[in-house]
């Protein structure tokens, strides 16, 4: 629990889902102290841009009334969770942080929210994200900036991006698990900025139908695969404990792929390489010690291949042809960030994108015959970041936020699945997380890696 009131604020998924399942609280009262802690802390946080307050109300009476009949309403009973304002939430406003979706409220639920709810978690709400995912850092021009709940030094800080709203949510307890989404980095760094756990799953590992934007059919949002976009990003889940995470991710994996259990890994047999990073841009001393005495407790060997270094460029250099065809589509209000995106957008060769896309697929194999079965990497090469900040000092060099993402982008472009947990802290006290990296498929082999962590 958060603290020694007695709340449910603050406590686990599975802990509040077994107390509801048996009866011993209500859904509706963990709701009630969930809704109470956000009208507290969201007005000092700004996380929370939409309060699903009557929606989640009659979802917690309805899933009362089931468990009184004694129905089985599933693994994430009672559950208060967010989601982030780029994924469609059915009778809830959805503006993907843009003046052009201000009034967007979808009719159905993207796939993603759909199992949420299939398995009881109770919606509490969207979160800030920067418009269309489009930074690092966390604010927009219609709901303005979010800010990272820790504060161990007294310096406001932004809890990372473009998940930043759902970080704050969660690490604040305003939520107890959420949905980010993941295209160079986007569920990575902010929980390695508010110390949190997330997993960027396997491209195809979860249904990411239902992201702002995408390709309209019907009532449905559908990923674009002729995009940079639609191919790399992901949705993934966000928590306080890594178990919490497991089980979101459980929960979100499409059924024709099957779910093996973390338990099960023989971690005295795994081979794992760890890098200090990408090997592009410098990373803060304080970070790389914290890695390497990661790797160290693993038994990680060093990486020694070369794929890793060209990740982060054949990124640069994928992202510098995307059309933006599917914001476009959706009009012309837009704040800076986008309408400098699409300035900078030119004519696309379509033999250099093929070109491009074969050297991701000769990467992705270089990357496999180097790492092992597991890589550990930073996340980011800087902690939190101040409020307001946009370029960052390292190693006698001035970063802007996508360089200080060289290590999560690097990975983004393999698609392979990633683990973030915390693993130390800088002397000023913020949380440094660590990615590791497993092979296609193997979430549950870099989930048992992360739970030595």
């Amino acid at each position: 629990m958060w603290g020694n009131d007695g709340s449910w604020v603050g406590s686990d998924a599975q802990t509040i889902a077994r107390a509801v399942t048996n009866r011993e609280v209500s859904a509706s009262q963990v709701l009630d102290e969930h809704l109470a802690h956000i009208k507290a802390r969201n007005p000092e946080l700004n996380a929370v841009v939409t309060v699903a307050e009557d929606q989640s109300i009659r979802a917690a009476d309805d899933l009362d009334i089931r468990i009184g009949r004694g129905e089985d309403v599933g693994p994430l009973a009672g559950v208060p969770f967010t989601v982030k304002d780029l994924i469609a939430t059915a009778g809830v406003r959805t503006t993907a942080g843009s003046r052009a979706l201000e009034h967007n409220v979808p009719s159905v639920d993207a796939p993603a929210v759909a199992a949420m709810r299939a398995a009881g978690a109770i919606l509490v709400g969207k979160t800030n994200t920067p418009e269309f995912g489009a930074s690092g850092l966390t604010h927009n021009d219609l709901f303005g900036y979010t800010v990272n709940p820790l504060r161990p030094d007294g310096v406001p800080r932004s809890p990372g991006g473009s998940s930043g709203g759902e970080a704050a949510a969660i690490a604040s307890g305003m939520s107890v698990v959420g949905l980010g989404t993941d295209f160079g980095g986007s569920v990575r760094w902010p929980a390695h900025c508010t110390g949190l756990r997330s997993v960027r799953p396997t491209i195809g590992r979860v249904d990411c139908d239902g992201q702002y934007p995408g390709v309209p059919s019907g009532d449905h949002l559908l990923t674009n695969p002729a995009t940079m976009h639609g191919t790399l990003q992901t949705i993934g889940p966000m928590a306080r404990t890594l178990d919490d995470a497991a089980l979101v991710l459980r929960v979100l994996s499409s059924a024709q792929y099957r779910w093996t259990d973390p338990a099960s890994v023989d971690l005295p047999r795994l081979d794992i390489t760890w890098a200090p990073g990408d090997g592009t841009v410098p990373v803060d001393t304080e970070i790389v010690a914290a890695v390497a005495g990661a790797a160290g407790r693993l038994g990680a060997r060093p990486y020694e291949g070369g794929a890793l270094s060209e990740g982060n460029d054949l990124f640069g250099r994928l992202r510098a042809v995307e059309t933006h065809t599917d914001i476009t589509e959706l009009g012309t209000d837009f704040g800076t960030n986008i309408a400098t995106m699409f300035a900078d957008a030119r004519d696309v060769d379509r033999r250099l994108v093929e070109r491009l896309w074969a050297q991701r697929a000769e990467l992705i194999h270089r990357l496999l015959g180097e790492m092992g079965d597991v890589l550990v990497l930073p996340v980011a090469s800087i902690p939190a970041p101040p409020l307001g900040e946009e370029l960052f000092a390292v190693g006698g060099q001035s970063l802007t936020w996508a360089q200080a993402l060289a290590s999560c982008r690097a990975i983004s472009v393999t698609g392979l699945p990633s683990v973030v947990v915390p693993v130390g802290s800088t002397r000023s006290g913020l949380p440094i997380g660590v990615q590791v990296v497993g092979r296609p498929w193997c979430e549950h082999v870099a989930l048992a890696v992360a739970a030595r962590l």
